[in-house]
């Protein structure tokens, strides 16, 4: 028996609450799910078996003079609804029809041209932000993490050794919990060397007088000591990238290259990067499947440039 549209939208309501999405994320994903609920009640048609043609026809109108970042969005919130409903997504190769695939999609970038931008925001670093930006990009490839997770990042859940080298790192994520991450030996250099220059300038006042950093217990404490800026590290990424003479991607971009990385240059499998990035809901068998930590380990390890 196929459920009410009531009985549907309320199901979403309690997995978005074990989820814990944000409140803006949620407010558009209802939006969307109340609508594709009602359109498919008023054709008298079962959400969960929706023909393609009639998607393809809500899709449009869902979409219609809307921005890319509304059709990502859109997307979004129809695989969380199929997802729940345990059927195929007959959205799942819509194209809102004012943009082109390749416009919407998260722009990567392979081995060779990524050496080239991250070995550019070495060159560049002048000013607090351009040393924490370089380091910070290098957290995020090799780790494949996704920006806040490293942003919001506090000292303590940084795992060391004997010696004091950076191992893993403790990552708070969807849903609020919390996964270890390996981190290789590039990366932990890269953090000690992040961490030196943090300890070397907490005498200083920078610019504008911001002395926040100095107090802060985050691993990259903005100037004022609160966590970065998503778009504020992208407009510096984005100018790496032009200066490198590569195509321009943004810090979810660098997650999306680490994982095209491994599974087209690596040869790791679906179910590798399922449990390096962390996702739940790839597919029913992976999400039952166990990867171990030296597997994990040999995983991240496997993010090596072309350029070493």
């Amino acid at each position: 028996m196929s459920l009410s549209p009531n009985e549907i939208l309320e199901n979403l309501n309690a997995a978005a609450a074990q989820r814990q999405l944000s409140r803006p994320t949620l407010a558009a994903y209802r939006r969307i799910w109340r609508d594709i609920v009602i359109r498919a009640a008023a054709q008298s048609l079962d959400p969960a078996a929706l023909p393609r043609s009639v998607a393809e026809e809500f899709y449009a109108e869902l979409t219609r003079g809307r921005g890319a970042s509304h059709h990502l969005q859109t997307k979004a919130a129809v695989s969380f609804l199929y997802r729940m409903l345990d059927a195929p997504n007959p959205f799942a190769d819509c194209v809102a029809p004012k943009f082109r695939l390749e416009s919407v999609e998260i722009q990567h970038l392979d081995a060779t041209p990524l050496s080239k931008v991250l070995l550019e925001l070495q060159r560049s670093r002048r000013t607090y932000f351009d040393h924490l930006v370089s380091h910070l990009a290098e957290a995020l490839f090799f780790t494949a993490c996704r920006f806040h997770e490293w942003a919001l990042l506090t000292s303590d859940k940084l795992v060391r050794n004997g010696v004091g080298k950076v191992t893993a790192v403790r990552l708070k994520v969807k849903g609020g919990r919390f996964r270890d991450v390996p981190v290789l030996p590039r990366l932990s250099e890269s953090l000690a060397e992040w961490i030196r220059f943090l300890e070397g300038i907490k005498g200083h006042r920078l610019r504008r007088g911001h002395i926040g950093f100095a107090g802060s217990d985050l691993v990259f404490p903005g100037r004022e000591g609160s966590p970065p800026s998503n778009q504020a590290f992208n407009r510096r990424l984005a100018a790496a990238c032009r200066g490198a003479g590569t195509g321009i991607i943004t810090a979810h971009g660098l997650r999306h290259s680490a994982a095209s990385l491994l599974l087209n240059e690596r040869g790791r499998n679906l179910r590798e990067l399922q449990d390096l990035l962390g996702h739940k809901n790839l597919s029913t068998t992976a999400r039952y499947t166990h990867i171990d930590k030296e597997r994990l380990r040999s995983v991240v390890g496997d993010l090596n440039l072309a350029s070493e």
